[in-house]
């Protein structure tokens, strides 16, 4: 087969094998380039579904969620099959499995969405983990300036010390521990740096001695946030079983908190894994102070 080029004016005519060779030529082409238009659409999706931090959800809670409340963030509901995927649910969509959160793991690690529909249950909607939303929350103390999902129920956040979600805006005259709305920013970073301490609750559950003349304190201390009662109601579980990374005297007697009540306020601070983006709180003073014994005159 011979392929002449023609000038402007010249007839054209063409061979049927040579029209068949150009439709071979571009089917072929079209299916070169498939592969590459289909991986740059998946990535424009992706993209746009990031865009603002809205999200899908699965409510794999065990009731239907109004919009605005709050679940807690588990696993990816897809599963990449290879490394190299280019196509499939898990590089076609993200859905993040919603569940009722939990103190330990989407409480105290600010793992949380604020759906932005109804989302029935078992049934996968828009929510929103980056950005501002409404939301209801309970304003439990006024120098509070952020926010944490609630725990079981999620209908409404509550008041923090600390936390990734700020409240840049709440119902005005309503009185503090009643429900309200208000506007909220997902997504702030909350680790303070390191030389910035924080304050925080801790009562005593571990160790064996405050210390002696010879003997150094080994007191460990389960510690919460600030906004805590006591041991059990309120607050946010930081940590248990803490050493105080403020160095301690050799020996000697020290005055502890408490294993209950009201626990005494020590200080700490956030840091963060570089490889994962974990936190961890480290409690850095729990208040211990030399026991010293008034002696008498003279003595």
């Amino acid at each position: 087969m011979t392929l002449k080029k023609v000038s402007t004016g010249d007839p054209l005519v063409i061979p049927a094998n040579t029209y068949n060779a150009f439709i071979d030529a571009a089917q072929d082409f079209q299916q070169r380039i498939k592969p590459r238009q289909k991986l740059a659409q998946q990535s424009q999706r992706s993209a746009s579904q990031l865009q603002g931090g809205v999200i899908w959800v699965k409510n794999d809670s065990p009731m239907d969620c109004w919009r605005y409340f709050i679940l807690g963030i588990e696993d990816s509901v897809h599963e990449p099959q290879t490394i190299m995927d280019l196509e499939g649910s898990f590089v076609d969509q993200i859905v993040f499995s919603g569940v009722f959160p939990e103190l330990d793991t989407h409480v105290a690690m600010d793992k949380h969405a604020i759906l932005l529909e109804p989302i029935r249950a078992g049934q996968v909607g828009r929510a929103m983990i980056q950005g501002v939303c409404q939301v209801r929350i309970i304003i439990t103390d006024e120098t509070h300036q952020f926010a944490k999902a609630p725990v079981g129920f999620p209908a409404i956040m509550a008041s923090s010390a600390t936390g990734s979600t700020q409240i840049l805006w709440s119902q005005p005259d309503v009185p503090i521990g009643e429900p309200c709305w208000a506007i909220v920013k997902l997504g702030v970073p909350s680790l303070v740096d390191t030389t910035t301490l924080i304050p925080c609750k801790v009562w005593q559950d571990g160790g064996s001695t405050n210390g002696d003349a010879t003997t150094q304190c080994d007191r460990t201390y389960f510690v919460k946030t600030i906004d805590a009662y006591d041991e059990e109601e309120d607050g946010t579980i930081l940590g248990e079983e803490m050493t105080p990374l403020k160095q301690r005297p050799a020996a000697g007697k020290l005055a502890t908190a408490p294993a209950t009540g009201d626990g005494v306020i020590g200080t700490g601070y956030y840091v963060t894994n570089p490889y994962d983006g974990s936190r961890e709180f480290i409690l850095y003073d729990a208040n211990e102070t030399l026991a010293v014994e008034v002696c008498d005159d003279g003595e």
